[in-house]
């Protein structure tokens, strides 16, 4: 577990370099209208995943469930049949799409200068997601065999031909939205590629083949995905109809603003999301064996690791956030650096909360316990929207309406019932993880307290200032941290985890 965490980390650090350098070049050359659209492009593609999370979303759980029982057959039936109905889904995505693309000034306001610029990069980004419905569904064997680094690795050399493509495209050519679109499919055709090597080499006996289709086990997993189709509605009204909704009531301009302010947000829940997922394999195998004292201890340590891991880069990324969007953005003037830092202020709250015991959610997936979250994420999200709408219609709150009403929902969610239903999941008092949640909270209110009371003693004036000042301030808040978050027992089995990556390279 140790080494998948290591090694995710890896891969995001690279991801985050490249976001770093792309984005301003994007917006000094191309404009914040542009951006927007890179950001609006991947937001209507995730409109796909309502339709193929239903069976994808479970897959990989299911699988990893029947092998560890020891029946491989069984799995081998669920992991062909979901590979056969992602091809059908691939052929329904085209078609939808072309007919989308082909009427697209009926749907969006596109500038006349950049139409056929965000049709070749929808067109693209639509190909790359047929082609990673394969991928996510072949990572099933690095997943039942908790070897995720294999896939991290392989994703980071991903997102290196990923860099260089796009780079290439950028020096060489005159400057357009779609070579982003480009690289990425470059870098998914590399995944399906090394997927099937991957799982050469794992030899877990769990392969495809025609005639172990049955459509009887798509039910088994139509019937439990069901919920995390409707869970995928409601994340994508929470995440991106906000895109959507800013080019509609306010202009394209200023969906590239609320772009470049959701920018580093959005890595920070990638971030949270990245580390939650290493866990899940070891959830899947404890809970499969029915060691469910086991696997509340797995879930409450990987609660504190995520917050130890995550916590000190948001309390920094707070504290520093105005000299980082000042630097970062040199052509925007003092007032535009303010808005984007307060919306992106507004909307790091919810990515707090979600840090402090993210590792629950993937509960509702391990006890196929899906259609209580999945109610939940609608009410909210339909709260959520229906509330950017009206205030977008009644008040002059412009973007702030529509981050407002995101953040307040979310913690809303997570503080009432996430919590708690996690608890419920596993038969347990529901008051079960408050305690390592709240004490994660009271971390980050320390934390952040002391790093923007220190912060006022600092002076940034350029990248090396603000490079060695947050290093310092990031390391300080690890220190601090990790003896906040973990006890004695806990803190020998961290420290031992990490002396086992870099001495021997294993758990």
């Amino acid at each position: 577990m140790a080494l998948n965490l290591i090694s995710s980390i890896v891969v995001f650090i690279i991801q985050l370099l490249i976001n770093f350098f792309l984005a301003p070049f994007i917006i000094s050359t191309l404009g914040d209208e542009a951006y927007g659209f890179l950001g609006l492009a991947n937001s209507i593609v995730n409109y796909g995943y309502i339709l193929t999370v239903v069976i994808n979303s479970v897959a990989g759980r299911f699988v990893a469930y029947e092998y560890h029982r020891g029946d491989r057959l069984r799995a081998s039936k669920y992991y062909s049949s979901v590979l056969v109905v992602n091809f059908i889904f691939s052929l329904l995505i085209c078609a939808l799409s072309a007919a989308f693309i082909s009427n697209l000034n009926y749907f969006i306001n596109v500038s006349p200068t950049l139409y056929t610029d965000v049709q070749l990069t929808l067109a693209i980004y639509f190909a790359n997601f047929c082609l990673g419905l394969f991928n996510a569904v072949l990572t099933c064997h690095a997943f039942i065999k908790n070897k995720v680094y294999l896939i991290t690795v392989r994703n980071a050399i991903s997102t290196a031909l990923f860099a260089t493509c796009i780079l290439a495209l950028y020096y060489f050519l005159p400057a357009h939205i779609f070579y982003a679109a480009v690289s990425a499919i470059v870098g998914t055709i590399f995944v399906f590629v090394s997927a099937l090597g991957v799982n050469a080499r794992l030899a877990t006996g769990v392969k495809f083949r025609l005639k172990l289709f049955r459509a009887k086990m798509l039910g088994e997993l139509l019937k439990s995905g069901s919920w995390n189709s409707f869970n995928m509605i409601s994340y994508t009204l929470i995440n991106s109809v906000d895109l959507l909704l800013c080019n509609i009531f306010i202009s394209a301009a200023a969906m590239g603003v609320l772009s470049v302010s959701k920018a580093a947000i959005l890595i920070i829940e990638a971030f949270v999301y990245m580390l939650s997922s290493v866990f899940a394999p070891r959830f899947v195998e404890l809970f499969s064996k029915g060691n469910i004292s086991g696997l509340l201890a797995e879930v409450k340590f990987a609660m504190k690791a995520e917050a130890f891991l995550a916590l000190a880069p948001i309390c920094a990324f707070v504290a520093f956030g105005r000299d980082f969007y000042t630097l970062w953005l040199p052509f925007k003037n003092a007032e535009q650096i303010e808005e984007i830092y307060t919306l992106a202020m507004i909307s790091v709250v919810p990515a707090v909360f979600l840090s402090c015991m993210y590792p629950l959610l993937n509960l509702n997936t391990v006890t196929n316990k899906l259609r209580r979250p999945a109610s939940a994420n609608m009410v909210m999200s339909l709260v959520a929207v229906s509330s950017q709408i009206a205030l977008l219609e009644l008040t002059h709150w412009g973007l702030y309406a529509l981050v407002a009403s995101v953040g307040a929902c979310m913690v809303a969610r997570v503080a009432c019932f996430d919590i708690f239903n996690a608890a419920r999941n596993l038969n347990m008092p529901k008051r079960e993880f408050v305690g390592v949640f709240g004490r994660n909270l009271l971390v980050f209110c320390a934390l952040l307290a002391a790093m923007i009371w220190l912060r006022s003693f600092v002076e940034i004036s350029s990248w090396a200032t603000f490079a060695a000042w947050g290093l310092a301030f990031l390391v300080a808040g690890y220190a601090a941290s990790v003896f906040a978050i973990f006890g004695g027992e806990e803190k020998t089995m961290l420290f031992d985890k990490l002396k086992s990556i870099i001495f021997r390279g294993r758990k």
